[in-house]
């Protein structure tokens, strides 16, 4: 029995060490990939796209605006169908990870009810 509780706690620590592996690959990808978008915005907009981060509203004509100006942004161009793309692995990638470490916990719970 003493083996089987080293092995459910080896499991859990390599478990552990993929998830955070996973999940660090997931944040240096995301962080890519808004860099991606801060260099997209700032090559098409003036003053590297300030006006569509960091917004200044004084009326309602102003968030239409901005809206438009956003939405004129994301239009439909190569190189943000690669960023959607990527972006959908990310997100996908992280409802993964999440999935994985609740199967987990469950599974080794339901096997061993009296070691965990």
């Amino acid at each position: 029995m003493l083996f089987l509780g080293g092995m459910v706690d080896a499991v859990f620590r390599l478990t552990v060490l993929g998830v955070l592996v996973l999940a660090a690959v997931n944040a240096v990808q995301a962080a890519a990939l808004l860099l991606r978008l801060v260099r997209h915005v700032g090559r098409r907009q003036p003053n590297y796209g300030l006006g569509l981060w960091l917004p200044l509203f004084t009326s309602p004509e102003d968030v239409r605006e901005w809206w438009r100006a956003w939405r004129a942004m994301l239009r439909p161009a190569p190189a943000l169908v690669a960023l959607r793309a990527d972006a959908r692995q990310v997100i996908v990638r992280h409802v993964y990870l999440a999935l994985l470490s609740q199967t987990w916990a469950i599974a080794v719970s339901a096997i061993t009810p009296r070691l965990v």
